[in-house]
């Protein structure tokens, strides 16, 4: 089972992300902050797939981890995608500089969580969208 690493300091939004990620198949390894993520993925525990990451968090935030991981040799081409509301465009051309891999746009959806898991893991079979 593939892991991923998920850095979103709103609790709300971090256990509804865990939860989505988990019924498409996926560990999820749920931190409060940047800080907290980076350490997940340098602690050789996991061996991770994916970096998912709110841009705004307060300590690390989201680009502060994204220009980490692609500082790290054995992490530079682990993929990384940010969760972003569409106002924070300046942010998002940081993130396309660090080669940022995908985005999820807020309100965050099974939908808009599922079509990014695809487009990373096009071998992979997930489940039909839960029915509303």
């Amino acid at each position: 089972m593939e892991t991923i690493v998920l850095a979103e300091d709103s609790p709300p939004n971090r256990k509804i992300l865990t939860h989505l990620l988990e019924k498409l198949g996926f560990r999820v390894v749920a931190c409060e902050n940047g800080l907290e993520a980076f350490e997940a993925l340098t602690s050789d525990k996991h061996d991770v797939k994916l970096l998912i990451s709110d841009i705004m968090m307060p300590g690390m935030d989201g680009l502060e981890l994204l220009r980490k991981v692609r500082g790290q040799e054995n992490l530079k081409s682990l993929p990384v995608i940010l969760i972003t509301a569409v106002s924070e465009k300046d942010y998002i051309e940081r993130a396309k500089a660090l080669n940022v891999s995908g985005y999820i746009l807020k309100p965050i959806s099974f939908t808009r969580v599922q079509t990014s898991m695809k487009a990373l893991f096009p071998n992979k079979v997930f489940p039909k969208a839960p029915a509303a």
